[in-house]
């Protein structure tokens, strides 16, 4: 890979000869310790991308649309404020409580991916050479994947009032398949979406046991 890891803020993320992309921490090197590591976290994601962005095929083209539009934070923080609302108007403790958390959880998550994303800088894959679109702009705030994040932290409200381990497996399987669709569509690395799934579990969990039932 490159000689230098994310020097600075514009050359964060960017893609070395070998194809690996550098990640930088907020604009500064990598520590050296973890290049080994990170350069082979690099490679890895381009080969997974590559290989699911080559021929994705309607279904998965399908899924990544839905993912695009239904996984925003804009869209589930309201819907779940509106299940929380009716939910304490009809006496409902399911909707009450699965609004709650997944309000709390959704805002959480995205203040902490946010966060993230300022001071890992990572490009895109459609922000890096050869995969690079022409006319984007760069913006270094691959990781972690937001919509990826929203997606398991509403997953992770709604299992809250789950009757079963099988409808749980449910929930968390379309946040996958959803959340795939971030790759599909050139946006995130498969590091990416699966440090958002992480981190918008790891916070509702503690959304949930952190509030009131």
């Amino acid at each position: 890979m490159s000689d230098t890891i994310g020097t600075t803020r514009e050359t964060a993320g960017t893609t070395g000869g070998d194809g690996a992309i550098a990640i930088g921490y907020g604009g500064t090197p990598a520590p050296e310790l973890l290049q080994p590591a990170l350069s082979a976290i690099d490679s890895l994601d381009g080969q997974l991308h590559d290989a699911v962005t080559c021929d994705p095929g309607p279904v998965s083209q399908a899924l990544a649309t839905a993912g695009h539009y239904v996984i925003k934070r804009h869209v589930l923080i309201p819907g779940f404020a509106i299940a929380c609302g009716v939910g304490v108007l009809t006496g409902n403790a399911d909707l009450r409580r699965a609004g709650g958390v997944g309000v709390v959880g959704l805002v959480a998550t995205a203040t902490a991916s946010r966060s993230i994303k300022r001071f890992v800088k990572r490009r895109r894959p459609d922000e890096c050479a050869p995969r690079r679109k022409r006319g984007w702009r760069i913006s270094a705030r691959s990781l972690p994947s937001g919509h990826a994040a929203s997606a398991f932290a509403a997953a992770t409200a709604l299992a809250t009032v789950s009757r079963s381990p099988a409808q749980s497996l449910v929930i968390y399987g379309t946040a996958a398949a959803l959340a795939s669709g971030r790759v599909v569509r050139h946006r995130h690395w498969a590091s990416d979406v699966l440090a958002g799934a992480v981190l918008g579990t790891a916070i509702t969990l503690l959304a949930r046991r952190l509030l009131p039932r």
